[in-house]
């Protein structure tokens, strides 16, 4: 698929779900909830499958760059994490909870504090390396 057809396939799913869930709110705002669900899950799995030529090419570069595969997991998780997490808090948004929503955006922030926590560690050797006059390896 070409990204002109993706995009067409993506706002196509999407208005149609809007449409769809905007009608049915009134009478089955319980279905409308799901049909809304649902129209993001489809789109958002069909942007997933896409991304495997940028990963492809993001292990190219890192390993072109002489950056570690395990920095590259880390830079994929994060990013993972914050697509989940906007996922999750635009849900429970439009489900009229934005307490709930407020808490999802929390869990993301800390859960990337939290996938930080061994590069922060590496930095500070680094730099605690350099200060002693160690040589600095890859």
């Amino acid at each position: 698929m070409t990204h002109a057809e993706i995009l067409v396939t993506a706002v196509g799913l999407l208005l149609c779900g809007g449409l769809l869930t905007a009608v049915l709110r009134s009478q089955r705002p319980e279905l409308a909830m799901c049909l809304s669900l649902l129209a993001g899950a489809l789109v958002v799995g069909m942007l997933l499958r896409q991304l495997s030529p940028f990963i492809t090419a993001l292990r190219r570069m890192t390993a072109l760059g002489g950056v570690g595969e395990n920095h590259l997991g880390v830079v994929l998780r994060g990013a993972g994490i914050c697509l989940v997490t906007q996922l999750a808090a635009d849900t429970c948004r439009d489900a009229g909870d934005t307490a709930l929503a407020g808490k999802a955006e929390l869990t993301g922030r800390i859960l990337l504090l939290l996938l930080a926590v061994p590069l922060y560690e590496q930095i500070l050797t680094l730099i605690v390396g350099v200060v002693n006059g160690q040589a600095v390896t890859g």
